[in-house]
């Protein structure tokens, strides 16, 4: 009668197919200890310079029997995990192994496996000392003994494998398997790649949980990821002792390094995918300016429904330790080899980096319709590699179905699912790079404003002739100057000397390229106000006509008024209070857009009584004010004069500051105007209650079309985010300044502007 006989070289062919590595041989054994409810595994590796030594692998977990040992253990692809719910009997975890891998893991590392392991009794756990073992199982075997027969039912009583039956057995549950007579010896490359390979075995804790206050104010998108699928709390925890041991662990202390926190949560089931980036601590010390981004869609329709989260911590002037570094891939928890390794760049970020150009982030243009922030050409000249990003993507197997293991445990098969995370997870990361361009680009064009401010603070030019304008002509008469200076050492043969002047000459154009390049980014806001300011000039002869035909109107109802009967008369006083107040306003109106857009405004540069000019433009907004119960005090002193300026420009500066205080005073606020002389400046501080500026961030409202408010008010009008932009020039180009500033008790905000008192 015929059947199947097996060859003892199965272990040995099969080994080599399922286990790649012998990182992932042992990645295998404490999945078997993660799938046995232990809260701890322990690896201690002794004598591994030589073929005589060994490998200790321990847990806390339920532990086997002898029937248990046998099926699980010594049934070829049994079925013990592929049977029921597929879940751990005590913590409910998913089960993370399914093809029999750990003898295979076992029968590649070493060439003899002691087997000790004591049965969970079936009582809850206790929290300290964990499971309470009834029973258990010893079992040698001797890998070459079996491989001596040739069958695998020819090993039956031979003594290659030895299985005994520990009934008796009392006290704490749990499998201890002790790998010795190893088959390779362990050189020092092998140990250091070792522990490269298994430093993240599991992720880091600061990938895994909430991270402190040290490095985010709050949590970006969730506190914890969802990292393993198990319906009861426990810890689980890998020790590396002995020989195995890792040097001393700085990651944690490394966490408030990072400059931004990147987070992804896709989830499908609740037809969402969401993406944060957030600027830690640390970047907003070094850039007040910097910002985060959020963007929530719906889970696209044309992708597989795969689930995951990640977290991605980014440093940016020195790069993560070599063990950590890279987005890694965990699956129930556990790495997911080769993604993150030096060699794999899995998300291209490594090509990337190395072939850096001049056009955008050209991945972000497949999402224009995600109104992602406003790219720059020269942001993909900041894309960095691997080694800044330190992060992990978590993938459940209920959540991620459709994925399978390679056939070595070293990746998942290609397909649609890897493409999607892949695509998902860079789209993030560029984000966050066009993010931090942003941030840092700023910062340097803010201190290059300060540095300019100061520069015309120093050397004014006269009152028809702007310090940018001053300062790009004396740029160009130094820099003529060098090259006439280098044209004469060099007639002279004076090398050195020529070369400093041509250097002179080098930063001169540099610094008027600078100058020039902001001068153009003003200009196009400019060109666009001016667009709308002929329009709003137009207007105001609109505005006059308007007052003009509401005092006919006043006048008419008045002389019906007297003739009309009583209950007639009554009912034209209040149409004639309307029309008289809406005389007035327009009135007002017309004076204040007169002054503002007339020739008399912007013709001739006079000093004037600043507390005069904040009166006629709170009366401008004095219905606005009067609606919202705000109370609005002119403080400054009637002596305090301004510099020679336009009567246009001042007005322009006190408008913008007084309808920002009023939006954000809060119903029934109170707005305060004051002002000094102090140090040859004139001072001039607008203070609100209601709602509050941070400090540490509020260089960021400077810049163009950054508005305050999205609410439209048919007062105020809607926030465009160019007034504070505005302000901030006009008063640059008198060499003043202007910055939010700790306010006064009772109030929540102050803006303050300086400039020069002549």
């Amino acid at each position: 009668m015929a059947g199947f006989e097996v060859d003892t070289k199965l272990f040995r062919e099969l080994g080599e197919l399922l286990v790649g590595r012998d990182s992932t041989a042992l990645v295998e054994l404490v999945k078997n200890s993660y799938d046995a409810d232990a809260t701890k595994v322990e690896i201690y590796g002794v004598g591994l310079a030589d073929e005589g030594g060994e490998i200790v692998v321990s847990d806390d977990g339920t532990g086997m029997n002898d029937a248990e040992f046998s099926k699980g253990f010594l049934t070829i692809a049994g079925r013990s995990k592929t049977d029921g719910e597929r879940r751990s009997p005590w913590f409910e975890r998913r089960y993370t192994g399914e093809k029999g891998v750990g003898r295979l893991a076992a029968h590649k590392l070493a060439r003899m496996l002691e087997v000790a392991s004591r049965r969970w009794g079936g009582t809850p756990r206790d929290p300290l000392s964990g499971f309470a073992a009834i029973g258990g199982v010893d079992a040698i075997i001797d890998w070459d003994a079996v491989e001596a027969h040739p069958t695998l039912a020819s090993v039956d009583g031979t003594g290659a494998v030895v299985v005994e039956s520990v009934g008796n057995a009392v006290g704490t549950a749990g499998t201890s398997l002790r790998l010795h007579n190893l088959r390779r010896r362990w050189t020092p490359r092998d140990l250091a790649r070792f522990h490269g390979e298994v430093a993240t075995l599991t992720p880091p804790d600061l990938l895994v949980e909430a991270l402190p206050p040290t490095v985010v104010r709050k949590p970006v998108l969730f506190g914890s990821p969802f990292v393993r699928d198990a319906r009861k709390p426990g810890a689980f925890q890998v020790v590396l002792g002995g020989e195995l041991a890792r040097p001393d662990d700085l990651l944690p202390t490394l966490a408030e390094s990072a400059m931004f926190v990147v987070e992804i949560d896709c989830n499908p089931d609740e037809d969402r995918l969401e993406i944060v980036v957030t600027p830690t601590r640390k970047c907003m010390t070094e850039y007040a300016n910097a910002e985060g981004f959020r963007v929530c869609r719906k889970f696209p329709k044309d992708k597989p429904r795969v689930g995951f989260q990640a977290r991605i911590l980014q440093r940016m002037s020195e790069s993560w330790p070599a063990a950590y570094r890279g987005v890694r891939v965990y699956h129930e928890g556990f790495r997911v080899l080769p993604y993150g390794e030096p060699q794999d760049d899995w998300l291209e970020l490594d090509k990337d980096y190395k072939a850096r150009g001049h056009t955008p982030l050209a991945r972000l243009r497949n999402y224009s319709d995600w109104n992602l922030p406003e790219g720059d050409t020269k942001e993909s000249l900041v894309i960095q590699g691997n080694e800044m990003l330190l992060g992990g993507v978590f993938l459940t197997r209920e959540r991620s179905p459709g994925m399978e293991m390679l056939v070595n445990r070293e990746g998942f098969l290609p397909g649609p699912e890897v493409d999607f995370i892949a695509e998902v997870v860079r789209l993030a990361i560029d984000i966050q790079t066009r993010v931090r361009y942003a941030a840092t680009s700023e910062a340097k064009s803010a201190r290059h404003r300060t540095q300019e401010r100061q520069t015309a603070a120093a050397g004014r030019a006269g009152a028809g002739s702007p310090p940018t304008a001053f300062l790009m002509s004396s740029l160009q008469g130094d820099a003529l100057t060098s090259l006439r200076e280098a044209r004469g050492a060099l007639a002279q043969g004076r090398n050195a000397d020529v070369a400093a002047s041509l250097a002179r000459v080098e930063q001169q154009i540099g610094a008027a390229a600078e100058l020039s390049d902001e001068a153009a980014s003003e200009a196009t806001t400019y060109r666009l106000l001016a667009s709308m300011g002929l329009e709003h000039a137009a207007f105001v002869h609109e505005v006059h006509s308007l007052a003009l035909t509401a005092q006919t109107i006043l006048v008419t109802l008045e002389r019906l008024a007297k003739t009309a009967p009583a209950d007639v008369a009554q009912r034209l006083q209040v149409l004639i209070g309307e029309a008289r107040d809406m005389r007035e306003r327009l009135r007002r109106n017309s004076v204040y857009l007169a002054d503002m857009t007339g020739v008399e405004g912007r013709r001739r540069r006079t000093r004037h009584a600043i507390r005069e000019r904040f009166d006629v433009v709170s009366r401008f907004f004095e219905r606005a004010a009067a609606t919202r119960k705000v109370t609005v005090e002119n403080d400054i002193p009637e002596r305090l004069l301004s510099p020679p300026m336009f009567p246009a420009e001042t007005a322009a500066v006190l408008s913008n500051l007084l309808s920002n205080a009023i939006k954000f005073a809060g119903e029934g606020g109170r707005i305060r105007a004051t002002g000094a002389l102090e140090d040859q400046h004139v001072v001039v501080r607008i203070e609100n209650t209601g709602a509050e500026v941070d400090l540490a961030t509020s260089e960021r409202w400077f810049a163009p079309f950054r508005s305050t408010t999205e609410d439209v008010d048919d007062r105020l009008g809607q926030g465009m985010g160019l007034g504070l932009t505005i302000t901030r020039s006009l008063l640059d180009e008198y060499g003043g300044e202007i910055a939010f500033v700790p306010p006064a008790a009772g109030f929540a905000t102050a803006l303050q502007f300086k400039v020069p008192a002549r």
